[in-house]
């Protein structure tokens, strides 16, 4: 991990084009349905794994009916949180990230149960995905692609998180970080409750949805993963904390399309 402004340490992610193996394997499954690979994803996979039991688990429910209409009550739940900018292209690219938002906020939600071993669901199929090449639509700049650094790292003390969101990385690749975050910064302060309540509720959604579990504790074991646990509940904890301080600020930007 890497030192940052405001005192937070940034957590390192597997990059698409660092990725092989399993992780690769796993990102170019994960790019059949979207433009780019989740920071959650690439922060997971510096256990690559731990990566492949989440992805298995994560693969089961994300194209359920359940799981979309969940997520869709998260964003619309806290669309009166903030403020949208009123910057129309701002409010635009903001509007594109609730929705995978409030998914992996599901995500991280049920592996955070899961790893917990709180999770009454039956177990996966164990199918891992095939190996092959990693060619992302419309990848996320990384931290260190984008001359953003200590905006990031203003991000992250006043968020509180050691997490750089794939949205601030594509806000950033546009040349739109900026004007977003004087925006949104000071509305931080004010949406934390929200965020909070936010959090409460979608580890109550997870819990409701149609999982089969890939990445418990007995699984963990079986793969020889035991001691990465504690590295990956620090991981998914971080995510479920941030995502939801990320989504109440962006959630207000999807009325105005």
């Amino acid at each position: 991990m890497g030192d940052d402004v405001g005192g937070f340490v940034g957590y390192p992610m597997v990059e698409e084009a660092e990725a092989t193996g399993g992780v690769a394997a796993v990102y170019a499954d994960l790019l059949e349905s979207m433009p780019f690979v989740p920071s959650l994803f690439k922060s997971l996979a510096l256990c690559p794994g731990y990566l492949v039991l989440a992805h298995e688990q994560a693969a089961g429910v994300l194209s359920h009916p359940s799981f979309a209409g969940a997520a869709q009550q998260l964003v619309s739940s806290v669309r009166d949180a903030a403020r949208p900018p009123a910057d129309a292209e701002v409010r635009g690219t903001l509007a594109e990230f609730a929705g995978p938002l409030s998914r992996m906020l599901l995500l991280a939600a049920g592996l955070q149960i899961a790893l917990g071993g709180e999770l009454d669901a039956p177990p996966a199929a164990g199918q891992a995905p095939e190996p092959r090449p990693v060619q992302p639509r419309d990848p996320a700049p990384s931290p260190q692609d984008v001359p953003a650094p200590r905006l990031y790292g203003r991000i992250r003390a006043e968020l509180e998180t050691p997490i750089v969101n794939s949205i601030w990385r594509s806000l950033a690749g546009r040349g739109l970080l900026e004007a977003a975050w004087n925006h949104l910064g000071p509305q931080v302060p004010v949406t934390r409750p929200a965020a909070d309540d936010l959090q409460r509720r979608a580890s109550e959604a997870a819990r409701l949805l149609p999982w089969h579990v890939a990445a418990g504790p007995a699984a963990l074991e079986q793969a020889g993963l035991g001691d990465a646990r504690p590295g990956m509940a620090a991981v998914l904890g971080a995510y479920s904390t941030t995502l939801p301080r990320v989504l109440v600020l962006v959630a207000s930007s999807t009325e105005l399309r």
